[in-house]
């Protein structure tokens, strides 16, 4: 086959939506080596070695705008627009939305399926501009209503795509989300003390990793931490800055607890693996999430992991992971008593390395083409272009 895919995020973006399209971009290549790849995106701006590792084997070319499209603004407008015409110049036998999109012209030989990540924007609009929310909402309805077919990393995606813009439940198949491959290198004791080193970083620590706002709730871990001044474990939070952390240091200054808290915004994408590899616990408990891929890493660094009930995160976590209310401060509190004790400890890590054998590549790349497989046998019975 021949299977082009929308690789804009692959190129330019170094996290969550850029290496889940790396992901199936490489392990798609590597695993089914005789098809076809193509990736289009409306520009390359950066070298970098994860994309020369998942874009830049045999089997896969590289498609780009040329002379006017390549501008900054207009070449966003390729993406959109007429990228859908290069899908009739390579004839195309599938063409691969991986972020929530696919292009407004299509061509009648080619069958489309997209990924739906999370419908964030829907459950809570608040955080996003209002304009944006309703751009989200256009471009999502058109692109689900005009795929062969509908992918969704979590069950929780795809029950918000059904609530919110009535996608038919026998449209929509659900693949997860995989681990990055850097999260797969065994760790040198020399390389873990480099990384302490770097980040001043205690010698047992609670942890969490993800962006600093509300709806991530560390202000429950906080809270905990207030509550149980005995425990002597601080707390490490890795994150991007944002203005929720005004909130958070107010909370640790009023509370005491500027030695128990460690706030890094500057941790790389490189030292990640260790950082998890030496933390005692990590702890998510986020109120919502498309997927919850830090609960997965965790798994996978060995660390034992607490999160939260509902949404997406059982589906992550499986059985290797501890549930409780996202406000529910005295769960979270008999949650890491429970894994002081080292027998427990290395239970929950034990099972976390069962749980994350489900997200394997290999798994995940069978089962992405054996969709394609079933949307090559489709007949083409829904319209080209959107109404």
């Amino acid at each position: 086959m021949i299977i082009g895919f929308d690789a804009k995020r692959a190129f330019k973006n170094f996290t969550g939506l850029g290496n889940y399209s790396r992901f199936i971009l490489k392990s798609l290549s590597q695993n089914f080596p005789n098809n076809n790849y193509l990736l289009f995106t409306p520009e390359v701006r950066k070298e970098a070695a994860e994309i020369s590792y998942a874009c830049k084997n045999t089997n896969q070319r590289t498609i780009t705008p040329s002379e006017l499209w390549n501008l900054p603004v207009i070449s966003g407008i390729w993406r959109s627009i007429f990228q859908g015409m290069k899908h009739c110049e390579n004839r195309l036998d599938i063409f691969h939305g991986l972020s929530n999109e696919i292009p407004l012209f299509k061509n009648k030989s080619t069958k489309y399926v997209v990924t739906v990540h999370d419908l964030l924007f829907c459950r809570y609009p608040e955080q996003f501009n209002p304009i944006d929310v309703q751009i989200y909402k256009m471009k999502m309805a058109r692109s689900c209503k005009v795929a062969d077919q509908v992918i969704a990393v979590s069950e929780q995606t795809k029950k918000d795509l059904i609530d919110y813009f009535s996608i038919d439940p026998d449209k929509i198949k659900v693949v997860y989300q995989g681990v990055h491959d850097i999260f797969n290198q065994k760790l040198s004791l020399e390389k873990c003390a480099q990384v302490k080193e770097k980040y001043q970083l205690p010698d047992r620590y609670l942890l969490f990793v993800s962006t600093i706002d509300k709806r991530k709730n560390v202000q429950l871990i906080l809270q905990a931490l207030k509550e149980r001044k005995d425990w002597e474990t601080p707390l490490v939070v890795i994150g991007k800055h944002t203005s929720y952390m005004a909130v958070l240091e107010a909370f640790v200054e009023e509370n005491g607890l500027e030695e128990k808290v460690l706030f890094l915004h500057d941790v790389s994408f490189e030292d990640l693996p260790a950082v998890y590899k030496m933390a005692h616990i990590f702890i998510y408990p986020s109120y919502f999430e498309g997927f919850g891929i830090p609960i997965i890493e965790a798994q996978r660094m060995g660390v034992p992991v607490i999160t939260s009930t509902g949404s997406c995160f059982r589906e992550a976590g499986g059985n290797g992971a501890l549930y409780g209310a996202p406000d529910d401060t005295a769960s979270l509190i008999e949650h890491i008593d429970l894994l002081n004790d080292p027998n427990q400890r290395e239970l929950m890590i034990q099972r976390g390395y069962f749980n994350i054998q489900r997200f394997d590549q290999q798994i995940i790349s069978r089962q992405m083409m054996e969709i394609y497989d079933e949307v090559m046998q489709l007949s083409p019975v829904r319209p080209a272009l959107a109404h």
